[in-house]
């Protein structure tokens, strides 16, 4: 089973909105590392998800959420339902 992602927009350097336009408060982990901008987070397990701390790799930042979005692996499904895919 691969690994559970989601594409999330950094709003300031501990706050972030998620794939539901939850406003989430950033682990320690992360304060003041990540930039404004949206990024593809993944988790080591389903067990982690929704939790913004040590156990979540974050990728970007990308301008938009459409650049995340491509920038996921070819059919992987992200948080919200839908599937990223190449557009031909």
């Amino acid at each position: 089973m691969e690994a559970p992602i989601e594409i999330v927009h950094v709003i300031t350097e501990n706050q972030l909105i998620d794939s539901e336009s939850y406003q989430r408060t950033l682990g320690t982990t992360y304060l003041s590392r990540l930039q404004p901008g949206f990024y593809i987070v993944q988790w080591s397990s389903t067990d982690a998800m929704s939790r913004y701390d040590g156990s979540t790799d974050f990728i970007g930042p990308f301008t938009s959420r459409r650049s995340a979005e491509l920038a996921c692996d070819p059919g992987h499904t992200v948080a919200g339902g839908s599937t990223i895919g190449i557009i031909a």
